[in-house]
């Protein structure tokens, strides 16, 4: 009733009816060759330079392209403008193909996967070292996963008449707030977005795993979600122990300081350098930097220049949110569709709009329960989580959430949101043990990409001109030594 009461007072306000969301998109995708294997070429020319293109860069590998709009407030526009890139680039591939799932395909040789380079100097090194630090700690394979993230924010506007407050102080606990609710319902996120429920073997060669045999190229697990948010995915158990509870944003910067400059013992083995004359890591702290932070939101304010993550969430406070645990939708060519980007408006909506108490350790352990109930088993309707303070079906709870986002998509303009709510139904996996997971890959990543080469309406002169200013901006940038570059990173996190 509360929450239902917080609906009517909004709309008595006007807040639904002058919203404006700001959104933006973050996708990554291997390239693949024709047989599926993982691209060892450079990242391609035509897309310009990895370092200095705002909309095509590179992740942990030189084949993992991402892809970075700018912010929209109208999903169609967002939308066009990820599909417009990804025209481009399939338009700019060498007899190469986008990789249509979060797990990668079949690894024959981690080694052959190249990481990342960016410029030879202090800035494009660190981000190269950083990668050099992940591969160390967690391999190859396992930095190789792909997703997707989804940047949201309201207009300074928006979230001002929903705190009635321009204070920056009021907005930092607003958007606080929401990370935990997200963190409550992120078992119902999982159920929604999870693609991930099978994976070649080479995936987790040598690791220990629960899965089971599909066949004799593939393990899977029957009603699993997400294998991607599994410890077998993009997770790291050293993390485990940070607990980060995103009860105020003061603690919240303390514990990631605390996790860059501590050391911690197991990562201090990778205290050396490498035969390219560079250290292996930036430190031996739990995290290197502010990026390694592995959840499935956090707190953001894009920083400029040389400032760092924690420096302008201290000084700025939080513009926006970053949620990452989202799938790559397979049967999407963008790995993400117009009706999914609404309902993730409407999940953040909720979660920012009711009541979000601070948490505790025995709430964090029931929402890590929680995540791994539906990560494992979350297409089984009868299976537990808990939700309100009781253990319910997963079906159950799952019923009420979206009872509660449809209050609020009949409060938004127009009926998009209500219609996209109404295309969620509780999925099933399904498996085909006859088709191996690689060679089912490679078919629909052939498929997306004729469907790319065919659409004819995309303007590309925008990013063939950001691509080709790209390299004139690289070509500009002076090198520095090695002696410079190791000075730099050995002293980043000293002076933190």
């Amino acid at each position: 009733m509360e929450f239902a009461k917080k609906i009517n007072e909004l709309k008595d306000i006007g807040f639904f009816e002058n919203l404006e969301i700001e959104r933006g998109i973050e996708k990554e995708s291997l390239r693949i060759n024709q047989d599926g294997d993982i691209s060892e070429k450079k990242h391609p020319r035509l897309l310009g330079s990895s370092f200095t293109n705002p909309s095509i860069t590179t992740d942990f590998a030189e084949a993992l392209v991402e892809i970075v709009t700018p912010v929209f407030t109208n999903v169609d526009d967002l939308y066009n403008h990820l599909l417009g890139l990804h025209v481009f680039i399939n338009k700019s591939l060498d007899n190469e193909l986008l990789w249509p799932f979060s797990i990668p395909p079949r690894i024959k040789s981690e080694s052959k996967i190249n990481i990342a380079t960016y410029a030879n100097n202090k800035a494009g090194n660190l981000k190269y070292v950083y990668r050099k630090g992940l591969a160390a700690r967690y391999g190859k394979t396992m930095q190789c996963v792909s997703g997707i993230h989804f940047n949201f924010s309201l207009s300074e506007d928006s979230i001002s008449l929903l705190l009635q407050s321009k204070s920056q102080q009021d907005k930092n606990s607003a958007y606080l707030g929401l990370i935990r609710n997200f963190k409550r319902l992120f078992w119902f996120v999982l159920t929604e977005f999870g693609e991930s429920s099978i994976v070649d073997k080479s995936f987790v060669n040598n690791r220990k795993n629960d899965l089971d045999k599909l066949n004799e190229t593939d393990l899977y697990k029957k009603n699993a979600t997400s294998l991607r948010m599994s410890e077998i995915g993009y997770k790291s158990s050293a993390q485990e122990n940070l607990n980060i509870h995103y009860n105020d944003l003061e603690s919240f910067l303390e514990q990631i300081k605390e996790a860059i400059v501590k050391p911690y013992p197991e990562f201090a083995k990778f205290n050396k350098k490498g035969l390219d004359g560079l250290y292996d890591q930036i430190s031996d702290g739990i995290l290197q930097i502010e990026n390694e932070l592995y959840d499935c939101i956090r707190p953001k304010r894009a920083a400029s220049g040389d400032i760092r993550p924690h420096d302008v969430l201290k000084s700025e406070g939080i513009k926006y949110v970053e949620v990452r645990g989202i799938d790559l939708s397979p049967n999407e060519v963008t790995g993400i569709s117009k009706d999914q980007i609404r309902i993730l408006d409407l999940i953040l909506l909720y979660c920012l709009i009711k009541e979000s108490p601070e948490i505790n350790d025995l709430e964090l352990e029931s929402i890590n329960a929680n995540d791994q109930a539906a990560i494992k088993n979350g297409r089984n309707s009868n299976t537990k989580v808990l939700f309100n303070g009781k253990q319910e079906s997963i079906s159950d709870a799952r019923a009420n959430i979206i009872s509660e986002l449809n209050s609020i998509a009949k409060m938004l303009k127009g009926n998009d949101h209500e219609i996209a709510l109404k295309s969620l139904n509780f999925k099933k996996n399904t498996f085909n043990p006859s088709r191996s997971f690689h060679d089912a890959g490679v078919e629909l990543a052939k498929k997306n990409h004729l469907e790319m080469l065919n659409i004819k309406n995309v303007d590309m002169t925008p990013f063939i001109n950001e691509a080709e200013e790209s390299w004139v901006k690289f070509d500009k940038i002076p090198s520095d030594t090695i002696d410079d570059i190791n000075d730099f990173l050995s002293s980043y996190n000293k002076n933190f």
